[in-house]
């Protein structure tokens, strides 16, 4: 077997996943037809890593009211795959690329910004200054601790297209038109390379081509579960699950990992990889049930970190 073939729903669980020969239609198509046959399996939407690829396979699978979308993680990782992960800015470069994408909630963003000042999301209370904040963003931490409470909005396809020729002059090293396209980048001090690959510039037109097919088919306020603050929380932020299928395949697929590896026999690998999928649904629904059977009060009798935790 050579990967795993599996699909997420808009709640986040995990409804197929089977391993597979290839990522060929060929070798896939039978469990996507299973899939489609089910009685509670019905998708308005769907997003792909290869859209609009194999759009006609999808329009004959599940119909052509079904809207197709281009999953934002491979978008971006066509185009960051082909940087040199070793240069000096490739971690501003990746952060600004991203920023041509997409940015997070005015009112999200805000209500985070005052928290942070106040230092109420903060197990020590400290309250942070711009300057703080500021080097905060530029890391992991941020996006981990904090990405939860920010809802991501999507560009508009020209918006997304002019950004990206930006980001690409001023990361380049060289051009050939100085006066209209200067180049803003620089060679890494260490290594003596640029910061793009032969393969940057393809990829780089490519992805502005399929900048159409990056927009949410839904309204912001319908793409995401928002979950109320605990009544015991100091900042009291929302938390926000995204219900794009694609966001919670990517966080299925960081820990799928984990669960079988390729030395195993086949039937000890299948286990291995069903029951990793459902302790994940399992820690999915859990989330959920803060939305629709928890009340206040019963929340009020556990400690904001146990919530996520699966029983």
């Amino acid at each position: 077997m050579e990967g795993l073939s599996d699909v997420a729903t808009e709640t986040g669980e995990v409804a197929c996943a089977v391993l597979v020969l290839s990522t060929k239609p060929c070798d896939f198509s039978h469990a996507a037809k299973q899939l489609s046959l089910r009685e509670n399996f019905n998708p308005k939407a769907m997003c792909s890593d290869t859209w609009p690829c194999k759009s006609d396979y999808w329009a004959l699978l599940l119909g052509h009211e079904v809207k197709g979308r281009l999953g934002l993680f491979y978008f971006i990782k066509r185009i960051a795959g082909t940087l040199r992960k070793k240069h000096l800015d490739y971690s501003k470069s990746v952060a600004l690329l991203l920023h041509c994408l997409c940015y997070h909630n005015n009112s999200d963003y805000n209500n985070l910004m005052l928290a942070l000042k106040n230092g109420t999301p903060s197990s020590t209370g400290a309250k942070l200054t711009d300057e703080d904040i500021e080097d905060l963003k530029g890391t992991r931490l941020f996006r981990v601790r904090y990405g939860k409470c920010l809802r991501k909005e999507i560009r508009s396809p020209e918006v997304i297209r002019h950004m990206l020729e930006k980001w690409f002059n001023a990361c380049k090293c060289s051009c050939s038109d100085i006066h209209n396209r200067p180049a803003g980048g620089r060679v890494d001090p260490i290594t003596q390379q640029p910061l793009f690959t032969p393969e940057t510039k393809d990829n780089w037109m490519c992805c502005k081509d399929k900048a159409e097919h990056l927009q949410g088919p839904i309204p912001l306020e319908e793409m995401y579960h928002t979950t109320p603050p605990n009544p015991n929380s100091s900042h009291q932020l929302n938390e926000c699950l995204s219900r794009r299928g694609e966001s919670s395949l990517e966080s299925f697929h960081g820990i799928l990992a984990h669960f079988a590896n390729c030395g195993m026999r086949n039937s000890l690998a299948d286990n291995l990889n069903l029951t990793g999928t459902a302790r994940f649904d399992l820690g999915t629904r859990n989330k959920l049930r803060l939305l629709s059977t928890t009340t206040r009060e019963q929340r009020k009798k556990m400690p904001g970190s146990w919530e996520t935790v699966t029983p």
